[in-house]
Parts: C-alpha cells; structure tokens; sequence
C-alpha cells in the first residue's frame, strides 16, 4: 500500500524546483548514456538477422532512432558543458516521448504488415515503457504526455487505417499492463524523491536552528554574516551587529529552576521575532546571548532597533511557571567599516555589551571607533 502524499512546505517550494531541476539533469544524463549505448546494439542486430530478409525494414528502423539519438546526444552536450538555463526537465520529457514515440511508431509499422517481427517489437514497446517510468520528475503527470501522445497517436492510425486485430490479441495485453505497472512506478519514485527532499531539508533545518527557541543557531548566523560581509564589500554598503545578553540570567535559573529560565528564553525569541524588520536577522548565539544582524544599517537605524529591542523585552512582564519576572536586556552595538573583518566587528560589538552590563545594564552602547 501506498504512502499518502507527503505535501512540501511552503517555504521549502523554491528549493524543491531547484531539487527536480537537479533530478531532471541527474536522471537525463542516465537515460542519454543508456540510450545512446543501446541504439548501436539493437542496430547493429537488426542489421545481422534481418538484413538478407527485409534491408529496407532495418533503415527504416534506423531512421526512426535518429531523433531519440540526436536528443541523446544534446542532453549530454549540455550535461556536460554545465550549460545554464531550465533545459533540463523539458529536454528529459522530450526524451522520454521520443523513446516511446520510437517504440510506438516501430509497433504500427510491424502491426500493419502482421510480419514475424511483430512479437520482438511489442516486447520492445512493452519494456519501454516501463523503463520510461523510471526516468520521470513528476510522476504519473510526466507519463500522461510520454505514453498518452504516443497512444493517441498509434490508435487514431490504426482506427483510421482499418487494420484488424492479430489472431494472438495476447500480446496487445501486456501494453497497457505496462502502463499500470508504469504509473505505479512512476507515482512510487516520485513520492520518494519528495520524501527524501523533505528528509534532507529537515536534516539541514535541525543542523541550523536551536532547538529550544526555534531560532537560528550559531553555525546558521554565521553563514548569514558571511553573506551580509561580502554584500558590503562587493557593494560598499554598511551592516551592523547587535550582541544582546539577557541581565542577571543565571539568578532565574537559580532561584526558579532551569525549566522557567527555558520559558524565558522562548518568550524573549518571540519578542525577538515579533518586533524586528523584514530584513533584520536574530540567532542564539549562546547560553543567553544572541546576535542581531542589522542589513544596510547604520549608527542611527541601529540603535533604535537596538532600544526598541530592549523596551520590548523590559515591558511587559514574562509570564512563566513561577509567576510574572522581570526580565532586562543589555546590547551592544558595532557598525561594520570597511575591509573589517567580520570577527572584528563581533569582538567591538561583545566589547560594547560589556560596558552596557557596566554601566547598570538594560541598555544599548554603541562600540567605540
């Protein structure tokens, strides 16, 4: 039995095209290497037991390969050019309906002149058509274009034509059994590779955000920082770090226990999320310190989120297991300059947080220089 879908968060979507853009390559090149090993072979056989009976049969089947080839060929140019673009998944379908539409063709040809070949290349068709599924993006959606074309096409001919059907209707079966059984293959990879990228994005989501406060962790703030430094070389602009520790922590831990100090820390993280600006990015960076990172900011900007930040915190109450505390916050505040390194702004910014803890705490100082 089947899984049920497993549907991709909304904020996870862009990764997942970029993720079926990636399969699209991976599975085209694949089917390229395959396709364009196997062709030779079914040719050069064709050409050792037919020849001396039907010449012209085997150039006709020749002829019919050449699309699927020069497809072939092109994804794997492309491939292996890393050539940009969204060439990928189309480049891929079109294909797959070649391969089918080769099949496809082939089986009209032989089922019109009822030949003694007609056999080997309903197996062909058959065998395809599985395969194809393996070599999907979307799944069953994909195979509506790559087996529903090729079908509609065969049966509007041979309706058209008035051919009648074989004596032996046995093998005709096993065509639309391989569609079934493709479906179901293609439906099953399909919901696998979502399942995989779900896993792999929650792996990386756990690995970049602490699990205690939902906000991003250390490892992930840097990654931002590193980002944020490089845009302000690149482009001359300013940024600025904000170190926030909370004020007397450790006495609530030790007066109420650690669970109280967990809800504290969870309430500030939504004050945290409830009173920044779009751009403006907050990680735990530590015990009860955090680090805001202020994009495009400078001296004044900085500071008042750095006091809004603050007020927010100091008023009203947090409401705990223990009852309303009073919970205060210090800041400090350094502003990049250029060709700093990005340690160095963390270090003036931890500097600063020193002095507001000197100074009677529950407050922001902007580092000095």
């Amino acid at each position: 039995m089947m899984k049920k879908h497993v549907p991709i968060p909304a904020e996870w979507r862009a990764d997942f095209l970029l993720y079926q853009y990636a399969l699209s390559r991976r599975l085209g090149f694949l089917l390229s290497c395959v396709v364009l090993v196997l062709l030779p072979v079914f040719v050069t056989l064709e050409a050792t037991l037919w020849s001396h009976q039907n010449g012209e049969q085997v150039w006709k089947h020749l002829g019919l390969r050449l699309p699927t080839a020069v497809l072939a060929t092109t994804f794997l140019v492309l491939y292996l050019n890393k050539a940009k673009g969204c060439w990928a998944y189309p480049l891929l379908l079109a294909l797959n309906l070649s391969v089918v539409g080769m099949m496809a063709t082939m089986f009209t040809l032989h089922y019109s002149q009822q030949d003694e070949h007609f056999l080997y290349i309903n197996q062909g068709l058959t065998m395809a058509i599985i395969a194809m599924a393996t070599a999907t993006v979307y799944g069953a959606r994909d195979l509506a274009i790559v087996y529903g074309l090729p079908l509609l096409s065969v049966v509007t001919f041979l309706a058209a034509s008035g051919y009648a059907l074989p004596i032996n209707v046995t093998p005709l079966v096993y065509i639309p059994l391989a569609m079934g059984i493709g479906v179901v293959i293609a439906t099953m990879l399909h919901k696998e590779h979502r399942r995989s990228f779900i896993a792999s994005q929650q792996l990386e989501h756990n690995a970049l955000t602490d699990a205690l406060t939902g906000l991003p962790n250390r490892r992930a703030m840097q990654a931002q920082l590193q980002a944020e430094w490089s845009r302000a070389e690149r482009n001359g602009q300013c940024f600025a770090v904000l170190m926030a520790d909370l004020d007397r922590f450790k006495a609530v831990n030790d007066q109420h226990g650690h669970e109280v100090g967990d809800e504290v820390l969870i309430t500030l993280a939504s004050r945290f999320n409830a009173n920044l600006r779009g751009g403006d990015r907050v990680a735990r960076w530590g015990g009860e310190e955090f680090l805001l990172l202020i994009p495009g900011g400078n001296q004044q900007s900085a500071m008042a989120v750095a006091e809004k930040i603050r007020v927010a915190v100091a008023e009203p109450d947090f409401a705990t297991s223990a009852g309303n505390l009073v919970i205060t916050l210090s800041l400090g505040v350094a502003l990049y300059r250029h060709a700093e390194r990005i340690d160095d702004v963390i270090s003036r910014a931890d500097k600063a947080l020193y002095r507001a803890k000197q100074e009677g705490r529950n407050r922001a100082v902007l580092a000095k220089g």
